[in-house]
């Protein structure tokens, strides 16, 4: 069965039947749907309202799912329009609940804009970033990290592993010396790691530990974070001397020497991280400004608690009626 996506949210729609003649916008028309066009800036405003969208209609394949999921929506649409449905009770409530909705989030959105460009501001540090790859001999036996995923209590929790030979100092050395004499005569640094490194996680991709910032927290949990102290003193192709870590020597080599990541690129995951706190000091604000009180036997500490909602929509909002169809679904 073939799975659906809904590329337009409940509160999206709203808006679309709030204003009779759809979501229209200009631009080449890509499919007709009776008298009405579905044209490239309507798919622009799609990526703009869900984000998720926007780097599966950069391909032909990917468009062509989106548009067909939007021509269902626009029969679906149009349809109701022709039997009159938009007039009853029940779906203007559903229009002014989420009318109501999308503004009251409109704040939020609002505050993140301001408080995302002021945090990157402040913490430019975090965004400045080097791509680098590595060749490891290891003098320690180090366990593996523990695993983020919760597991079955009721199942023994597995021995860490222990990887690679382990090594002396002076004869790690020797190898990395050899391994860095190799490179100086020409051999590509990536082909060099494939033979002589033995941290497997990077092994088969040449060294490669891709992009790390000054504080990276993948190799601050393996213990290597003297590894991007010295990467940000170094320049584009720069191979380094050995570089000691609590389980082994490192050789690393600076593919891109470091650079501050623009805002733009940053963006949505600083808005990811600082979203619940600006929205829980935003409303701590505006309490003080709007007086909020509760009718005898729905105080705060009485009344239901609501599950907890989506990441970027307010949780004080009323739920959706059951009736209501899905949020948006990645295929």
């Amino acid at each position: 069965m073939t799975k659906k996506l809904w590329i337009l949210s409940v509160p999206v729609l709203t808006l679309c039947l709030i204003n009779l003649s759809g979501c229209k916008a200009g631009g080449k028309t890509l499919v007709r749907v009776g008298n009405e066009n579905i044209t490239e800036d309507d798919l622009e405003t799609l990526a703009r309202v869900n984000p998720r969208l926007k780097a599966q209609i950069q391909s032909p394949a990917g468009q062509k799912r989106v548009l067909d999921n939007y021509v269902d929506q626009e029969i679906l649409f149009l349809e109701s329009k022709r039997r009159g449905l938009g007039n009853k009770s029940d779906v203007k409530d559903k229009i002014e609940l989420y009318t109501k909705i999308i503004i009251a989030q409109a704040v939020i959105d609002d505050e993140l804009d301001k408080q995302a460009r002021t945090y990157y501001e402040g913490n430019r540090d975090e965004f400045e970033r080097a791509k680098i790859s590595h060749i490891f001999i290891r003098t320690a036996a180090a366990e593996e990290p523990a695993s983020p995923i919760k597991k079955d209590p009721k199942k023994p929790e597995p021995k860490a592993k222990k990887a690679g030979p382990v090594r002396s100092d002076d004869e790690a050395l020797k190898l990395l010396q050899t391994a860095k004499d190799r490179i100086a005569k020409g051999e590509a640094f990536d082909a060099v790691a494939k033979e002589v490194s033995e941290d497997e996680r990077t092994q088969k991709a040449g060294g490669s530990l891709n992009y790390v910032t000054l504080h990276d927290k993948r190799l601050e949990r393996w213990g290597w974070l003297s590894l991007t102290e010295r990467a940000f003193t170094m320049k584009t192709g720069e191979v380094s001397e050995p570089i000691k870590t609590s389980d082994g020597y490192h050789l690393i080599k600076v593919d891109e020497e470091k650079q501050l990541r623009p805002f733009e690129e940053s963006e949505a995951s600083i808005r990811f991280r600082i979203q619940e706190g600006a929205r829980n000091k935003l409303l701590e604000d505006l309490k003080k400004r709007y007086k909020v009180q509760y009718a005898a036997g729905s105080t705060p500490e009485t009344r239901p608690v609501s599950p907890a909602a989506p990441a970027g929509e307010p949780n004080t909002a009323p739920a959706a009626p059951e009736s209501a169809p899905a949020a948006p679904v990645t295929p």
